[in-house]
């Protein structure tokens, strides 16, 4: 990994952190506009003008726009969290979606590279508790029946 590279992706893993660990304490301090609003702020400091574009498309198309394994994890994680946060101030219907989308990324880290790490992992086992997996397009119903019976999920 090139030098400048691995800078990049050590800054995109403490400003992921420290944003994190902030929506993480609004959340629990029941500030959820605070905690919504400091998610778009994340994805539009990583992402800039990019993002607009990543939440109109879909997750496959923004997997190959974020060639990188890093700026996809961030921006599923960062759209998981939108969804939690939507779904304690009761927007179910934009909540599921939110989830949807964000298992959808996380399989197309899979698919991309089948071994993933744990945290992934564990992202993807609690969003598949989220969602209803038969609303998933097969590409993503393949991926996930591919973990499982390699014994991965």
């Amino acid at each position: 990994m090139a030098m400048l590279e691995r800078d990049y992706v050590l800054r995109l893993i403490q400003l992921l952190a420290q944003a994190v660990a902030r929506i993480f304490g609004l959340k629990r301090a029941g500030k959820l506009e605070e905690a919504l609003e400091a998610v778009g702020l994340t994805l539009d400091e990583i992402f800039g003008t990019l993002r607009i574009t990543l939440d109109a498309i879909d997750p496959q198309t923004a997997s190959m726009l974020l060639a990188d394994r890093e700026r996809l994890e961030a921006y599923a994680l960062l759209t998981a969290e939108e969804a939690s946060i939507l779904e304690l101030m009761g927007d179910a219907a934009r909540a599921q979606s939110g989830y949807i989308r964000a298992l959808s990324l996380y399989l197309e880290m899979v698919i991309r590279e089948p071994k993933i790490d744990e945290e992934a992992s564990a992202a993807i086992a609690g969003l598949r508790g989220k969602v209803d997996e038969d609303t998933l397009p097969p590409r993503y119903r393949d991926a996930l029946g591919s973990r499982q019976s390699g014994g991965t999920l």
